[in-house]
């Protein structure tokens, strides 16, 4: 994020130090609030990682855009198939979260 994102000068040193665990429990709290389930997934090698055939590797991201699985070919939009495989890792999760509570 903090590549990505173009502020003035004087902006910069705010969202530098602005950690991400903080902004995940603001997440968090903001979504209590609201009554929506939140879950944090462990986004380790989400943009390397195939989610047809599993390979990870790290010339699978050619570059910051683009994502080109080395041995079964699947190819798109780099943050695309990160936000596959977030989602796959947070399916089993969802379900335990979303599931009606057992009657008594």
């Amino acid at each position: 994020m903090r590549e990505r994102v173009r502020l003035r000068r004087d902006q910069r040193g705010a969202l530098s130090s602005w950690p991400f665990h903080q902004l995940g429990q603001h997440l968090a709290y903001k979504a209590r609030r609201a009554g929506v389930p939140f879950l944090e997934v462990d986004a380790a090698y989400t943009s390397q990682r195939c989610p047809r055939c599993g390979h990870t590797e790290r010339a699978n991201r050619s570059d910051r855009d683009h994502f080109r699985c080395r041995r079964c070919g699947l190819a798109g939009p780099a943050d695309v198939v990160a936000g596959v495989n977030v989602r796959d890792r947070a399916r089993p999760a969802w379900v335990f979260v979303t599931a009606p509570a057992p009657a008594p």
